[in-house]
């Protein structure tokens, strides 16, 4: 009987945790923009987010800002592996743990037309593979003029003979004194030849990018910095993206999300059984 009990407190526990996950975790910055008269600029790059912790974030808006990435779905955000991985605890990142910050070039002050949305699900890569994927909790609607996909390169070394220029967007730091930048950088920059490895030039004693900062091209993804002027080349990850999302949609996210609330749910009432058996 005792057993009986503390599973049903534990399945009470979770669905109200459930719950609330599910109520409000994505909101514009609308409301809090307009009290703080804070307008909105267009973005150049409106594939841009910024992946944030949740737990710092409460703080102070822009606090939690630890990566960049680039949405590629409705409801997918790609970064850099290392970024969803927490070195202090030696394990990645819970999907709860994550939010993710659309539609504005501002680091540190909320705008009109941003989003934050939830993470559902994070596909960690193969070991010969380095980028995560995030699927959202919500598609990204296809109306929004400044959240805009962007497309997944499928040939590099094609995109190299073209005369488009390459970008790269990032927060990060800036200047000799390492300041936050507040406003998103956009820089153009020139291949740098490193062997079988994607690297650019640009000037990394005035900037410190982010990891998981996108460089792109004619509006496609070409890669996702790792370290210095080092990128992930994304063309060698397409196949293994485009078997884990399907078609880019909530529907997919939704799918993951709950079979990881029934996992965690399972781990929880499996810990909790030892216990009473000690």
């Amino acid at each position: 009987m005792q057993l009986n009990d503390q599973i049903k407190r534990i399945l009470k526990i979770m669905i109200f945790a459930f719950l609330c996950a599910e109520m409000q975790t994505t909101y514009t910055h609308s409301e809090v923009a307009k009290k703080r008269r804070i307008g909105s600029s267009a973005s150049a790059a409106p594939y841009q987010a910024s992946i944030r912790l949740l737990d710092q974030e409460l703080d102070y808006f822009g606090k939690g800002h630890i990566c960049s990435g680039a949405l590629v779905a409705p409801s997918v955000v790609l970064t850099v592996a290392q970024c969803v991985y927490d070195q202090d605890n030696m394990r990645f990142y819970h999907p709860a743990e994550l939010r993710v910050v659309l539609g504005s070039t501002q680091r540190f002050s909320p705008t009109a037309h941003g989003q934050v949305l939830g993470v559902t699900h994070v596909h960690k890569p193969p070991k010969q593979l380095s980028l995560a994927i995030l699927m959202l909790e919500q598609d990204v609607s296809a109306h929004l003029t400044r959240i805009q996909p962007i497309a997944l390169s499928v040939d590099t070394a094609q995109l190299e003979t073209t005369s488009e220029p390459w970008h790269i967007s990032s927060w990060g730091l800036a200047g000799e004194d390492g300041h936050e930048v507040h406003e998103l950088l956009r820089l153009c920059v020139k291949r740098s030849p490193c062997g079988q490895q994607l690297c650019v030039k640009y000037d990394e004693q005035a900037y410190e990018l982010d990891a998981g900062a996108p460089l792109t091209t004619a509006n496609q993804l070409l890669g996702l910095r790792s370290q210095s002027s080092v990128f992930v080349d994304v063309a060698s990850h397409v196949d293994w993206i485009r078997s884990q999302i399907g078609d880019g949609s909530n529907q997919n996210s939704s799918i993951w999300g709950i079979l990881g609330l029934l996992a965690f749910t399972l781990y929880v009432i499996k810990c909790s059984c030892k216990r009473l058996n000690v």
